[in-house]
């Protein structure tokens, strides 16, 4: 799978971009803020439907104009595939081979894995950006986890909405069950996600550190369904009614799970150095990467944003030294070639106040 044509238009600050990307490296080049980001969240966008770095889709369309459109030609299994993402009148639209698509129908053909300087603090950040990291990462091999991601919000929004209100215990109920129904499809595909993704990433995070103590993965539940699945869910949210409506919100739930990185028997957040956190964020873009190609039985495009910067020497080497074995499509950006340790196929072009050159 690669891309074999990209076109941009007023995404962002970029007005006008057209590439023909190599099938291997593709390095951007550019001083800060000058469009490199932007170009590849403009291919996110397009393998995805959902934006990088934005809460509100207004906020890809380039300042002072009504729209904004993503074109790319992809090349899967000998077959060439037409797709397109846009912005019109505030409505996102997507085509696929000419047609206008539904998200359902759409997915299959672009599959990407990215990784951002934002990235390489998931260990000590929030739980929020971690649960963000892995329904993103089990939406890229399983494009219906959003659709369970936003059956959950809708249910907790509207439930969170009247324990606010003092609502009907009776109207409660009704909500807290469609929630528990949502939560367990949410719930089941994380834990089955993660309980494939853990030996990959100790197994990455042993060839990266050598002789550190073990690193591991675990997905800590505030509320696990068990054997009774919904029914359980529901029955713990009865219980809690009481305390919810004093506090005017939900407190227990997938929205409040997290992903906990161990260091041998101790949370990695406290105890490990910030050495050893990038380590362990490299170890695990490499397994979702893995676990990725495993799962579709071919390599996704990696859209790398600066990271080599955000690496120590060593840890630099051995992403580079991941990617040349990988054989995939990347897309790459940097503020200075010298970051780059890139051996094979590779076109360059230079990023200057949202426009793309090609060459050195």
């Amino acid at each position: 799978m690669h891309l074999t044509h990209l076109r941009v238009r007023d995404f962002r600050n970029l007005s006008d971009v057209a590439l023909s990307p190599s099938p291997r490296f593709n390095v951007l080049v550019g001083a800060n803020g000058q469009g490199k980001t932007n170009t590849l969240a403009a291919l996110y966008w397009l393998a995805t439907l959902r934006p990088l770095r934005a809460r509100r889709l207004r906020e890809v369309v380039r300042w002072g104009q009504p729209a904004a459109r993503v074109e790319g030609t992809v090349t899967h299994e000998g077959l060439s595939h037409a797709l397109a993402v846009g912005l019109v009148e505030g409505e996102r639209v997507a085509w696929r081979e000419g047609k206008r698509s539904r998200a359902s129908d759409y997915f299959g053909a672009l599959e990407v894995v990215v990784f951002t300087p934002d990235d390489v603090g998931l260990v000590r950040g929030s739980p929020e950006d971690r649960r963000r990291f892995l329904d993103r990462a089990v939406f890229t091999g399983r494009p219906a986890h959003l659709a369970a991601v936003l059956a959950y919000r809708k249910a907790l929004s509207g439930r969170n909405r009247l324990l606010r209100e003092q609502g009907d215990d009776a109207v409660l109920e009704a909500f807290e069950l469609a929630l528990a129904q949502a939560a367990v499809g949410l719930i089941e595909a994380r834990d089955r996600y993660l309980t494939g993704l853990g030996p990959r990433f100790e197994a990455a995070w042993a060839s990266i550190t050598g002789d550190d103590a073990p690193a591991r993965l675990r997905y800590r539940a505030s509320l696990a369904p068990g054997a009774e699945g919904a029914a359980a869910l529901a029955e713990a949210w009865a219980e809690d009614r009481g305390r919810d409506r004093e506090r005017g919100f939900t407190q227990r739930g997938p929205h409040a799970d997290d992903l906990v990185f161990r260091l041998g028997d101790r949370p990695a957040r406290i105890y490990a150095s910030q050495g050893q956190q990038r380590a362990m964020v490299l170890a695990l873009k490499i397994a979702e990467i893995e676990a990725l190609e495993a799962a579709c039985g071919h390599a996704p495009v990696l859209l790398l944003d600066d990271v080599s910067s955000e690496l120590d020497p060593g840890r630099t080497e051995r992403l580079f030294e991941f990617l040349e074995g990988f054989g995939g499509q990347v897309f790459i950006t940097t503020t200075d070639r010298a970051f780059l340790r890139i051996k094979g196929e590779q076109k360059v072009w230079r990023v200057q106040a949202g426009a793309l050159a090609e060459g050195e």
